[in-house]
């Protein structure tokens, strides 16, 4: 299987700006500089700006952002025609400005098309104490410091890992609603409530771990990629059975970013199909089908004991208004 007969994915969803965004970009958490990575990294972002991507996903956080300047010079694609979406950690949360010349600093480049905040959570400014969701720098207070930001340098910004709860809150303060809020979504945690209430505020959603993050968590999230669900689909289809996923989640008005040093998949990656409404319900229905999982409640750096409780940096799925009291699921 591969991608013949399939043509590149040109597709551009509207932002709340007036701009337009490339409904598949690639990702670049992997292969930080120093390491035997970075090279391959290096080289599979040339490689996949010249295969037509138009949108580069990088964060603070994966310590790469140089080599993705580096990449998107050496690829002789003009700066105009990238998106380069990059996000700031926790410790930034006091001053964003900071944070935002720091990225510029890293990617060697003049301005950054969308800044984001990378989570809601705030740690002190050495990174070494988790702040509470009530205590400052709350996120709102974060927001209001971005929205001063959004200029030459900065052409918009946005959220990452924002819930219907925590979105909810911030569009009462803000006076710039976020262009985009960049979430894991994938066939086992669907964001089938997230999705449309973003739409109706003009926020574009963009998904992380669309293919269910490899099973690096846990095996049932293997699924998405060994199902015979999904490859019974990617055999009608005679795609790959990554590109069935990235195909639901686009044709849902989705943004991907899959990661891949492989030119073989950054190729396939881009060449999208057209599934059916029985295709996509059935998708849709997996995780019932297949079972719920939730790739972020298994990031062990992030993991915390706060205030006598598990948490993530400080916070609970309550917190994060991914989960009611009962435990039911709500995004």
């Amino acid at each position: 299987m591969g991608s013949i007969g399939h043509p590149v994915c040109t597709k551009r969803f509207p932002l709340n700006n007036g701009g337009t965004i490339p409904a598949v970009g690639l990702g670049t958490w992997q292969g930080k500089a120093g390491t035997d990575n970075a090279e391959e990294l290096h080289n599979s972002i040339v490689y996949a700006l010249r295969a037509g991507y138009r949108l580069i996903d990088t964060a603070q956080l994966y310590e790469v952002e140089s080599i993705v300047g580096s990449a998107i010079r050496a690829s002789g694609v003009p700066r105009s025609e990238i998106t380069v979406v990059t996000k700031f950690w926790g410790e930034w949360h006091h001053d964003p400005a900071a944070a935002l010349e720091k990225s510029l600093r890293e990617l060697d480049i003049d301005y950054i098309d969308i800044f984001l905040m990378h989570w809601p959570w705030a740690t002190s400014p050495d990174g070494k104490k988790v702040i509470a969701p009530d205590e400052s720098p709350t996120f709102i207070e974060t927001w209001k410091a971005m929205e001063k930001l959004v200029g030459e340098k900065c052409r918009a910004i946005g959220v990452s890992n924002f819930s219907q709860k925590t979105l909810e809150a911030l569009l009462r303060e803000a006076k710039i609603v976020p262009v985009v809020n960049q979430v894991e979504l994938h066939a086992l945690n669907p964001c089938l409530n997230l999705v449309p209430y973003c739409e109706s505020k003009g926020i574009r959603v963009m998904s992380w771990s669309t293919m269910g993050g490899g099973g690096l968590h846990s095996p049932i999230a293997r699924e998405v990629l060994t199902n015979k669900l999904f490859t019974d689909i990617a055999a009608k289809h005679h795609c790959s059975v990554g590109v069935v996923s990235l195909s639901w989640a686009v044709q849902r008005g989705i943004i991907v970013i899959p990661k891949s040093s492989s030119r073989e998949r950054i190729d396939t990656n881009i060449r999208l199909v057209t599934l059916t409404d029985e295709e996509m319900n059935a998708i849709n229905n997996a995780q019932h089908t297949i079972g719920k999982f939730r790739i972020a409640d298994h990031i062990k750096f992030m993991q915390r004991e706060f205030r006598g409780k598990k948490t993530l940096m400080g916070w609970t799925p309550e917190d994060f208004g991914w989960e009611d009291s009962q435990g039911n699921w709500l995004t």
